[in-house]
């Protein structure tokens, strides 16, 4: 196991982290903002329901059947922006066949993984993913451009 300063050594060198799948190994590097957009837009189709902690199992079993995109969000991370789809000429090039290793990769991860792994694996993924440094780009994008509509209101307000 690494110790603090290894992984944040790792972190700042931007080492890719290494995950299996089964008897497979994956080495993930970090991701692009493009990898960061998808899978934000998988994490938004998440259930968005207030889970009662007095009753895990029964909630858990409620919203698994909601929580397969869970698989794909992983795959995202683990595959990047570049690398969720593949494109196979047959033999003699005369026809191309595109393979979707998102969709691959995620129902191997759903099969492969205990809930305990995947939680893991998910956690892993995200420690090194520079989240703080998008957030803080996009949210001051925000404030920037909340800060040109109050602008534009006070000058229209003035008569300006």
């Amino acid at each position: 196991m690494d110790t603090l300063e290894q992984k944040t050594a790792n972190a700042i060198l931007q080492q890719p982290v290494e995950v299996q799948i089964g008897q497979k190994i994956y080495q993930v590097a970090p991701p692009s903002t493009a990898t960061l957009i998808l899978a934000s837009a998988a994490v938004s189709t998440l259930p968005k329901v207030s889970l009662d902690s007095e009753n895990i199992a029964s909630e858990s079993l409620r919203i698994a059947k909601d929580c397969e995109v869970l698989g794909e969000i992983i795959a995202i991370l683990i595959l990047g922006a570049k690398g969720l789809t593949e494109t196979r000429r047959s033999f003699g090039g005369l026809k191309t066949t595109s393979i979707d290793r998102k969709v691959t990769l995620s129902k191997e991860i759903l099969t492969e993984l205990t809930p305990k792994q995947l939680s893991d694996m998910l956690g892993k993924l995200l420690a090194g993913m520079e989240l703080a440094f998008f957030f803080a780009t996009t949210n001051s994008l925000i404030e920037i451009n909340l800060l040109r509509k109050t602008r534009e209101a006070a000058t229209t307000a003035s008569g300006q």
